[in-house]
Formats: C-alpha cells, structure tokens, sequence
C-alpha cells in the first residue's frame, strides 16, 4: 500500500486513479514492451494499456474508490485506489493461480514499487 497527499481537483479515486497511473513515462512503457513479450511467450496474457494502465478492466467504482484489475493463468490481481481526507492510497492485491505466479511476481515486485511510488508523486 501507498498513500499520497491528493490535489483539490482530483475529486474522485478514479480521477486520482487516472492523473497517477493513466500516463506511464517512456521507460515504463519500454519496460512494459518488454514484459509482454516476455510473457507472452510464456502463454500470459498481454493487454493492450495504451500509455498508461488505464485499460483494465473495472472491478468495481464509487466516488471513493476505483479498483481494476486481471485475471491471469499465473495470478489474478487488483489494483485499487482509495479517495480519502485529502490523501490517496493505491493498494495491489495479488492471489496466485499457479507456483509461475510466484516467480513472476520475484520479477517485477521491485519494478512495480518503483513505478507506483514516482507515479504517486503526480497527485500533489
């Protein structure tokens, strides 16, 4: 979990949603390239997230939290945020399918932290 002091603007999780994580830098996106062709030799699925990771589907949505996320052969995850007294907090939640998500979550834990917490800095 990470949280971050929001703008007055962002009025809803899916905005604050949207100004972090809607528009990846280029390396993130290079990185991503990467990823799924990696991946997708391995049968796992590679969605389509434009330049950011807006194209998830929906979970679920309120005014106060936003959450999307994937179901995979490897592992099913969600990644939601949460609105509240000025702040935002942007939670991954991760079940394991198969002993592959394991191993893949060794490689891009690291990766995922960094790219959430610089994304979290666009919300101040």
């Amino acid at each position: 979990m990470h949280t971050a002091p929001l703008r007055a603007e962002l009025t809803t999780a899916r905005a604050a949603y949207e100004a972090a994580l809607g528009q990846m830098p280029p390396w993130v996106q290079g990185a991503m390239k990467v990823r799924n062709w990696v991946v997708g030799r391995f049968g796992l699925r590679t969605p389509t997230m434009g330049k950011g990771m807006a194209d998830l589907p929906i979970v679920s949505e309120t005014p106060e939290a936003y959450e999307l996320g994937l179901i995979d052969r490897h592992l099913t995850f969600t990644l939601e945020t949460i609105r509240e007294r000025g702040t935002a907090r942007l939670i991954t939640r991760i079940w394991f399918n198969h002993w592959t998500g394991w191993v893949y979550l060794a490689v891009v834990l690291i990766p995922h932290k960094i790219i959430v917490k610089l994304s979290l800095r666009r919300l101040a």
